[in-house]
């Protein structure tokens, strides 16, 4: 892999919160983390709860602020929540979005007009065949294709000061495509920011070997995606989730090719959440009025990742988060090694295994008939 132009922007500093108003969705994604959620999981929050909560975050400092569902443009009160954030000097106003609603009707431009500054577009492939069988939606592909023409629009016009992005999950049915998506995202849809991000097997997911792959069968797919966006496409690809220890040779001993394409370890904002408290009142959260409250990072560490034996002994262990502990219910340990630091880059202490490891409870059958 070479080298050249081995450089991204640099983290945004900003402070960022992320408000989940309620896991409501108009998708129905095989690899989705919250699975079924309960009545009072998917109940939306109230308006005056987001406006307390917008308020709160404000005045400890807080600049930057996400929206994040379930689905959030199908709250009611998004538009609203929107506006108040930019009234209340949020200068970064966010939305994590499968985008389906955005392509016809007035509320992107309402979106738009009221402050939203980003969009990160929920989209897992470069087929309508695969989009729709992975979301459950008839017609999902062609819905989000026509969101990302007015989004694009809207970029191009300078109203999306933040960027668009997409963010993949990578999963047993779509990473053999990874190149594809790339060439699908990059030439054809002519976006610029690509994130990938390792499916977290939880939800739908749990337990599910055909939606959640091992990490050794996956590496050689992104090893090619790095190199051809060195070489070819040359736009922002980053990719999280992933252990340090299973990442190419060539990542491992290349500092600055790590930190161009991990977007977990050198990328993403410092981010604490909101969330309605079912659920999540343990570990690193801190429960109060019915909302749990948590630094994303300091929950992905200590409360739904595990370091185990090798990880205790790895030079590695204060940037890696170790491994999804669900991950471990479905393969065993073997793809883990130590790593041994070199200057600013890492070694194995351990030998790569070829294969990939069987998985211990076999696949669901997601897709099947699909």
């Amino acid at each position: 892999m070479s080298t050249a132009e081995a450089s991204g922007p640099e983290r945004d500093l900003r402070r960022n919160v992320e408000i989940n108003i309620g896991k409501t969705c108009n998708s129905r994604c095989v690899f989705c983390l919250d699975g079924r959620p309960t009545r009072e999981q998917a109940r939306f929050m109230s308006w005056e709860t987001m406006k307390a909560e917008l308020e709160r975050w404000r005045g400890e400092g807080y600049l930057s602020v996400g929206f994040l569902g379930g689905e959030p443009t199908v709250y009611p009160h998004i538009v609203e929540a929107v506006a108040y954030a930019a009234e209340l000097g949020y200068s970064r106003i966010a939305l994590a979005s499968n985008v389906m609603q955005l392509g016809r009707g007035d509320l992107v431009d309402r979106l738009i007009e009221a402050g939203l500054s980003r969009v990160t577009i929920s989209m897992h492939a470069h087929t309508a065949k695969l989009e729709d069988r992975l979301t459950q939606v008839v017609g999902a592909f062609d819905k989000k294709l026509r969101a990302i023409e007015r989004l694009k629009q809207h970029l191009a016009a300078g109203r999306l000061r933040d960027g668009l992005s997409v963010n993949t999950v990578l999963n047993g049915h779509n990473y053999q495509h990874l190149p594809k998506m790339m060439r699908f995202f990059f030439t054809e849809l002519r976006l610029a920011d690509f994130r990938v991000n390792y499916v977290r097997p939880e939800g739908n997911a749990e337990q599910d070997a055909a939606v959640t792959p091992a990490y050794t069968a996956v590496m050689p797919l992104l090893a090619k995606a790095i190199v051809l966006n060195e070489l070819h496409f040359k736009k922002v690809f980053t990719f999280g989730g992933v252990p340090l220890c299973v990442l190419p040779t060539e990542l491992l001993r290349s500092s600055p090719l790590l930190r161009k394409f991990a977007g977990d370890l050198y990328w993403d904002l410092n981010t604490d959440c909101s969330i309605r408290a079912e659920g999540y009142d343990d570990g690193v959260s801190q429960v109060e009025g019915g909302r749990a409250r948590f630094n994303w990072q300091d929950r992905k560490r200590f409360d739904l990742k595990h370091q185990f034996a090798p990880c205790r002994s790895c030079d590695a262990r204060d940037m890696c988060e170790g491994v999804w502990r669900n991950y471990l219910e479905l393969y065993s340990g073997v793809e883990f090694a130590s790593l041994r630091r070199r200057g600013d880059c890492f070694d194995r202490t351990q030998p790569r295994i070829i294969r990939p490891p069987r998985a211990r409870v076999q696949d669901k059958g997601t897709l099947r008939g699909g």
